[in-house]
């Protein structure tokens, strides 16, 4: 287990790199807990788990100074502990969840340092060090990678026995409970990620998918597809109706104005 661990902290670094620049979205839980479970041995597993954490996070967005709950930690942690201990989706939504908001705190704890190599770089651009500049610019990076990959490594060493145990003792009804949770959670990713881009006059789009699941039984690809359908003639809408009015006002200009 320690290899896998060894591992698990590598792609947690190379994760954590990619929220700080390439954004290829290897971050995301879809990813990092579908890598988790290829490299712990499970890729299906991994996949149901990591599936069923990023529909909860969807709307986990980092705005401005926030710094929210690391899914990366979570996602990877929480994958390999439904793996490790047999108990799939179930533990991993319950370990996911107060993994990510304890690594948030380790998160900011390690910008809140970081600032001290900020005013070391604004001092090396003063006197035009340009290698200081970069040599902080990857300190920084690299405290942040190592808040986050320690403890990802420390919990799937030694974590996984524990939780396995504990998950015995636990009653049959509990775990019902848990599981119906982990079924409800992925609803809640959806409404926080639909309160931050629902617009009022886009609504209807959303009633028209609940009719095409609850009325017309129809699969989630001839939704999907639906939906692409709609968005495309959205899009060409709103473009003739924006050309129209660039129209209007071209030939307002070109007449002199408006006649007062």
């Amino acid at each position: 287990m320690f290899f896998e661990a060894l591992l698990l902290a590598i792609l947690t670094i190379i994760c954590t790199i990619d929220t700080s620049g390439p954004q290829t979205a290897i971050y995301r839980p879809l990813f990092a807990g579908a890598i988790t479970g290829l490299i712990l041995g499970d890729f299906r597993q991994g996949l149901i788990i990591s599936a069923t954490l990023e529909l909860m996070w969807l709307g986990v967005v980092g705005v401005g100074a926030y710094t929210p709950p690391d899914i990366i930690s979570g996602a990877i942690v929480g994958t390999a502990i439904g793996i490790i201990s047999g108990e799939g989706a179930v533990a991993g939504v319950a370990i996911a969840v107060p993994v990510a908001v304890v690594c948030q705190q380790l998160d900011m704890l390690a910008k809140t340092l970081d600032i001290s190599f900020a005013h070391k770089a604004d001092k090396a651009a003063s006197e035009g060090n340009l290698g200081a500049i970069d040599l902080y610019h990857y300190l920084s990076l690299g405290i942040i990678c190592l808040f986050k990959a320690v403890p990802v490594f420390l919990a799937i060493l030694v974590g996984g026995e524990y939780v396995s145990k504990l998950f015995s003792y636990i009653p049959q009804v509990v775990l019902d409970g848990l599981s119906a949770a982990g079924g409800v959670l992925p609803a809640v990713g959806f409404g926080m990620l639909l309160s931050l881009m629902l617009k009022k006059n886009m609504w209807i789009f959303l009633l028209v998918g609940f009719v095409c699941s609850v009325y017309g039984n129809i699969p989630t690809i001839g939704i999907a597809l639906i939906g692409i359908i709609m968005a495309v003639l959205y899009v060409m809408f709103n473009e003739n109706k924006e050309m129209k009015k660039v129209t209007e006002t071209v030939e307002i200009e070109e007449s002199g104005g408006y006649d007062l």
